[in-house]
């Protein structure tokens, strides 16, 4: 009985021992980058049954943990695990977790996708939160300075939109200069169609692609930005090479927002904002009669008197001390904006919803100028079962836009054409209703009256629908199959009409009184593609490795028919009011069939990436419409984990690629013209289809064995990660050589023709991308992301058939783009003096179109529940042909004029054209935005529905520091062309603008 007594009391000792020596073990998890806590984080210990979740705060509890030293581990999807050791007489564990290095999820083909940690090319990546933080007028500015290696720029700063985007540099002289845009894996179109006013200006040749001095909106203007979830740029060959023919330019992939799975959340923006005058271009003061007599009514050399009848009417016209701001009366304008945006998702496991709705009025700064829009969305997700999932997304998208009349002109009619000769001591404002004539225009143009009276509508209906549907024909552990249909129709509607009445005094003086003008045009874009994709994922050996391959079938439709008529009867606006009528129509049908085959292979534990792809396509752009071009594609990539402290990864990676431009339609053809007069008789001419870039301007041959233009490119890069992700570093290199260029070269008189299509030269883009993005850790609740990117591209011409020649300007003597070899694509060359013997001129490189360098640095700055955000744009050289300043020079009217603009001038008559290329750098503030969320609990105290209140002040191109001496160094006169970009000619002037706005959620 003792024994069995003791060995009772030594077991309850034993028990009591161990009880005392189990502890509770406490903690909390955060995410290291932000220090925000993190919940659901799974919390073991390890070598027990015992676990838990973090709740809501991050924190956690582990009850009778056992004694001694414990490895805790925590795991949480999209962060690396992490497992730390907590001593005997230790009981609080605080933990960081680093995000998994690069777990985004990025487009490697047309139906596939992986990591982004596993790519071998560049592919960047733009957010929803990036593109929406500041209010812009288009997607595609929103996209400006958020993508390395891009250079998007406005054409000018007319409501609407009107944006080009270049990646890596120029990548053709005579065919498209766009990146391909996909929404929702359809091709999009983004057309660019003149509403017609160059049957006023008299400024162009016609047409919808050939030189365009309109101040054309391109399409992407449609789109809402608040819409968008992601946006993928493919800016390599290697990365875009799988949409073969249509990529050389680079790839632009929208993502649309999708619904989760939840109750329903309504998200509501409401935001008010005025745009103003960025800055004025000025006129000259002349400050006494005597100058304005010895500018207008200078004396007679021989009588040595001034005319008396115009000494008599400068009089009448100059009063003392009167100066009148006449871009402010005519761009002066601040009236209010508003947009609205609605949006609705939510839905069930099986079906999910994303609605919105948006309302946008942009007021021009100029009268009778403004954009206006009514976008609807629905996107909607369907699983049938566990085999089949289905995806529609569909947009429907209403715009007016007013353009008013800015840009080059031939006929005295464009705004600044006419005020560059008008004197600041000239009103021109209206007494009531009536206007006064303008007594320094030669046709009477007062522009406040043209402005008021004019129309230069354009209205766009638009709808897009597309769908891709996922079928799993095999599941296994291992293995995986998967048929994905994917297809879209996108179908737009564009209506343009002009009216200048015949009481506009500039109408008065022409012979055919009044104006009017329609065009309509229809664009159907249609896509189906038919993808096999296997997912293979061994238990040993081989990682992983994702076959696809399919087939697509693309085409476009564009017809656009014009209206003109002058001369109206009784001021009617009808086009058969008019006496002398004119009318155009213009069709463009392409068709394109591809196939493609892709590999991609993930070995040594998914460190080694492997690609490589292979696409066919035939198109009917091509002079053998049935012949298959071949763009194939491969990269590798390796991932160095851990070689230093502080140094997560180190990621090394190469890429080839090939890529194609199709020619330009119709180039296969000779075109003709049906309406050819001969002797009274009807009959068949020859059209007059080359463009400026071809000798004489005359007739151009077509080819029939013309073929696509073809990009070669080498990309090498590095991507590292430091101290646990706060740290990324992203560094390209690469060399794009253009083969087989759309060229337009002079053929012999003889021949009947001015000049020939066809395919040669080869063109060659060299360039550096680094992109640096930190979050450092910083005192008192501080959290800051700051990113900066920097670019450099040089382009040369490599080899050249047939000699140089020009591809745009207005001459040597104001600077043209000369294309020629082993120079810069983008150079512009002048007049430089006289020859030696006296006559013109010598001919120099006198600037080029391309930076030296882009520089885009953004930050947010966070503390507490108050953000701020700015985004700087630094370009760093560049030139622009700056013939507004010429025109206002040759009047003797600019701002300058007493001090440089005479020399200026003076320079320039003597044959030196380098006196109107100006440097085109800048430093631009070109986003800010200061935002405060109230606290949840407070919302909800408004309302337990409200889950988040913000408000915000923003401001787009709040400054800009540039030597530049007109409007804005971002501008285009010929819209979107592959070179010669860099021209002004009195456009629509640029505005800074202001937002208010709120943002609510409710769910």
């Amino acid at each position: 009985m003792k024994t069995t007594w003791a060995l009772a009391v030594l077991a309850w000792l034993a028990a009591a021992a161990a009880g005392a020596q189990s502890r509770t073990i406490k903690g909390n998890a955060t995410d290291v980058t932000t220090g925000d806590p993190l919940a659901g984080v799974t919390v073991t210990v390890e070598g027990t049954t015992l676990s838990t979740t973090t709740a809501s705060d991050g924190t956690f509890t582990i009850a009778n943990a056992p004694p001694g030293t414990v490895n805790v581990s925590m795991r949480a999807p999209g962060y690396r695990g992490a497992t730390v050791p907590v001593p005997e007489d230790q009981s609080d564990v605080r933990v960081g977790l680093s995000r998994e290095l690069a777990e985004e999820i990025v487009v490697t083909g047309r139906a596939s996708r992986t990591e982004r940690r596993n790519l071998g090319v560049s592919i960047a990546t733009v957010k929803s939160e990036d593109l929406t933080e500041t209010p812009a007028q288009t997607v595609d500015t929103a996209l400006q300075g958020k993508v390395t290696g891009a250079n998007i720029q406005r054409n000018d700063g007319a409501p609407g939109g009107g944006v080009q985007v270049r990646l890596r540099g120029v990548s053709s002289i005579n065919a498209s200069a766009e990146p391909l845009f996909v929404v929702d894996g359809m091709i999009v179109s983004n057309v660019s169609v003149p509403s017609g006013i160059f049957n006023v200006t008299k400024s162009n040749l016609g047409g919808n692609h050939s030189v365009m001095q309109d101040s054309v909106v391109n399409r992407m203007a449609d789109f809402n930005a608040e819409d968008i979830e992601s946006i993928e740029v493919l800016k390599g060959a290697a990365a875009a090479a799988i949409y073969g023919a249509k990529a050389s330019n680079g790839v632009i992939i929208i993502n649309t927002k999708r619904g989760q799975a939840g109750p329903p959340r309504v998200d509501v923006t409401q935001r008010f904002g005025i745009s103003t005058l960025s800055n004025k271009i000025g006129a000259r003061n002349y400050g006494s009669l005597t100058a304005v007599l010895d500018q207008f009514c200078p004396v007679d050399a021989t009588s040595g008197q001034r005319n008396s009848t115009c000494v008599t009417n400068q009089t009448g016209y100059y009063g003392s001390g009167t100066v009148y701001d006449h871009d402010q009366e005519l761009a002066g304008r601040r009236d209010l904006g508003t947009e609205t945006i609605l949006s609705v998702s939510g839905g069930s496991k099986d079906l999910r919803y994303f609605v919105s709705g948006a309302v946008k009025n942009d007021p021009g700064i100029i009268a009778n100028t403004g954009y206006q829009k009514q976008a609807l969305r629905l996107n909607l997700g369907k699983d049938l079962g566990d085999r089949i999932t289905l995806n529609f997304y569909s947009n429907l998208i209403h715009s007016d836009a007013k353009r008013g009349i800015t840009n080059n002109d031939n006929t005295n009619t464009s705004n600044w054409i006419v005020l560059s000769g008008t004197p600041s001591y000239v009103n021109l404002n209206p007494q009531g209703a009536i206007y006064p004539t303008n007594p320094y225009s030669p046709n009477l143009n007062n522009p406040l009256q043209t402005i008021a009276l004019m129309n230069n509508n354009e209205g766009v209906w638009r709808f897009t629908s597309s769908a891709d549907s996922t079928f799993r024909l095999y599941d296994a552990d291992e293995q995986h199959l998967r048929f994905v249909l994917t297809g879209g129709v996108d179908r737009l509607q564009q209506e343009n009409d002009l009216l200048f009445p015949p009481e506009l005094f500039w109408q008065q003086t022409s012979p055919l009184h009044g104006a009017s003008g329609y065009a309509s045009t229809s664009g159907l874009n249609l896509n189906l593609g038919l993808n096999l994709v296997h997912d293979w994922r061994p238990a040993s050996g081989l990682d992983a490795a994702i076959s696809s391959g399919g087939f697509q079938y693309e085409s476009s439709d564009l017809r656009t028919y014009r209206l003109f008529s002058q001369n109206l009867n009784a001021g009617q606006s009808n086009i058969d009011a008019g006496t002398q009528t004119a009318v155009a129509e213009n069709r463009e049908r392409v068709h394109d069939r591809g196939a493609y085959l892709q590999e991609e292979v993930l070995l040594l534990e998914r460190r080694l990436a492997l690609t490589a792809g292979l696409r066919g396509e035939t198109s009917s752009t091509n002079g053998d419409p049935n012949k298959i071009y071949f763009y194939p594609k491969a990269s590798a990539s390796y991932r160095f984990q851990n070689l230093l402290t502080n140094l997560d990864e180190l990621k090394v990676r190469a890429a080839y690629g090939e890529t194609g431009n199709h020619p330009l339609y119709g180039a296969r053809f000779t075109a003709l013209q049906v309406n050819t007069n001969m002797q009274g008789n009807p009959g068949i001419g020859v059209n007059f289809t080359c463009s400026p870039a071809a000798p004489g301007n005359g007739a151009c041959a077509g080819d029939s064995n013309i073929k696509p233009e073809r990009a070669r490119e080498i990309e090498l890069g590095t991507d590292v990660t430091a101290f646990g992700g706060a740290a990324t570093l992203e560094l390209n290199l690469y060399q794009r050589t253009i083969v087989d260029l759309l060229l337009q070269h002079a053929v012999p008189a003889s021949s009947g023709w001015t000049a020939e299509w066809s395919n040669g030269g080869v063109l060659r883009n060299r360039g550096i991308e680094i992109a640096l993005s930190v979050q450092p850790s910083l005192p008192y609740g501080l959290r800051l992301e700051s990113t900066v990117g920097f670019s450099k591209n040089v382009s040369r011409i490599q080899s050249l058939p047939g000699g140089a020649f020009v591809t745009g300007g207005f001459g040597a003597s104001l600077g043209v783009y000369r294309i020629e070899s082993g120079a810069s694509a983008t150079q512009i060359v002048g007049d430089v003096g006289p020859l030696p013997d006296g006559t013109c001129c010598v001919l120099k490189k006198i600037g080029d179109a391309e930076p030296d360098f882009l520089v885009h640095f953004s930050n947010r700055l966070a503390w507490g529940n108050f953000s701020l955000y700015f985004l700087l744009d630094w370009q760093k050289g560049s030139n622009i042909i700056n013939l507004t300043r010429l025109l206002y020079d040759a009047n003797a009217n600019s701002a300058d004029w007493n001090t440089t603009g005479q020399a200026r001038f003076n320079h320039w008559l003597a044959s030196y054209a380098d006196a109107y290329v100006e440097s085109a750098s800048f430093l631009k503030l070109r986003e800010i935005t200061l935002a405060y969320e109230v606290p949840a609990t407070f919302a909800g105290r408004l309302w337990s529905a409200v889950k988040k209140l913000r408000f915000s002040l923003s401001a787009r191109n709040l400054f800009t520091i540039t030597p530049y001496s007109s409007w804005d160094p971002e501008v285009s006169n010929f819209a979107n062309q592959p070179i010669y970009r860099n021209i002004e000619v009195t456009p629509y002037p640029p505005s800074r603008s202001f937002w208010t706005s709120i943002d609510m959620s409710f769910y």
